[in-house]
């Protein structure tokens, strides 16, 4: 893996293309831990139809997701031909079968581009066109919800919150069923102004037009930002990055609750300016972190 593990904000990352039924697709290799060869299948009774079984994957029993039953609604006839991509997100790890890989290539994330008409769109961060090829990034966090497999987002304990909040959160997350549940539960938890965006850089843009219209006073419309890192057009760290290097703005305190907040990763997430990093699906360790944040550094009003 190359210097992009250690660097954060620079606009890029490294996706490994693969394929299945011939089109190709990507995964963030953050998120990818090996290339895997599977011998055996288990079958797990009563599992979602996408789920292959279990399967000895160097001495640990791995869950097997079918990528041909997620995406085409049909099965891998063959596993032992297919091949595994061996990933760890949100705490958990996984293997999903595809056909072939490709490699690695080395993107912008103002490459990948929002598709609202795409199939499936709920399971695609959006699409990449490199050399005329059509190459789909995936969301493997909604897989894995779709799957019923690891941690779930957390019921938001509304005991003891300050209800009838009016600092005005910001939240950007690609994932439209992750962010309908930030917004729901920030709401739950009494605030009464969440502004969602679904990618970093149409934030960024509202940011910029808040302080544009109302100066130093700018954080009374613009109280905190909960982001994501894996976004298209901008991401997480390049957002946070360019909030806390303006002098206007970098007083804003940003949070990171991302699937890719980890031990190995907490570096980027500093090294960008970040206040805090949660991992997902920890919502009610966020909505108090939230609260900590805001109670520190309270937003004055008029």
């Amino acid at each position: 893996m190359s210097d992009i593990l250690f660097q954060a904000g620079t606009g890029e990352l490294e996706v490994m293309e693969f394929t299945v039924n011939k089109q190709s697709y990507a995964i963030n290799v953050l998120k990818l831990r090996g290339i895997v060869q599977i011998d055996e299948i288990v079958p797990m009774p009563q599992s979602a139809q996408e789920i292959s079984g279990l399967a000895n994957i160097r001495g640990e029993m791995r869950t097997i997701i079918d990528l041909k039953v997620v995406l085409y609604n049909e099965k891998t006839v063959d596993y032992k031909k297919a091949l595994g991509l061996l990933c760890e997100f949100n705490g958990i790890t996984l293997v999903f079968l595809v056909d072939t890989v490709e490699g690695i290539r080395r993107i912008k994330w103002d490459d990948i581009k929002q598709n609202t008409q795409m199939q499936n769109n709920d399971l695609s961060i959006g699409t990449i066109l490199l050399n005329e090829e059509v190459i789909i990034m995936l969301d493997f966090e909604s897989m894995a919800m779709r799957c019923n497999l690891g941690q779930k987002f957390e019921k938001v304990d509304i005991k003891g919150s300050n209800m009838s909040r009016y600092e005005h959160i910001i939240v950007a997350e690609d994932s439209k069923v992750i962010l309908e549940m930030l917004v729901q539960a920030l709401k739950d938890y009494g605030f009464k102004n969440v502004h969602p965006f679904t990618n970093g850089s149409d934030a960024y843009e509202y940011i910029e037009n808040i302080y544009e219209e109302m100066g130093e006073k700018f954080r009374e419309k613009v109280g905190l930002l909960i982001t994501d890192i894996e976004m298209p057009k901008m991401d997480g760290y390049t957002l946070t990055k360019k909030i806390k290097e303006n002098k206007d703005t970098k007083v804003l305190p940003i949070v990171i609750f991302s699937s890719l907040v980890r031990e190995e990763l907490e570096h980027k997430g500093i090294s960008v300016g970040a206040d805090v990093q949660i991992s997902k699906p920890s919502i009610n360790e966020l909505l108090k972190t939230v609260i900590d944040i805001l109670d520190k550094y309270p937003v004055l009003f008029e």
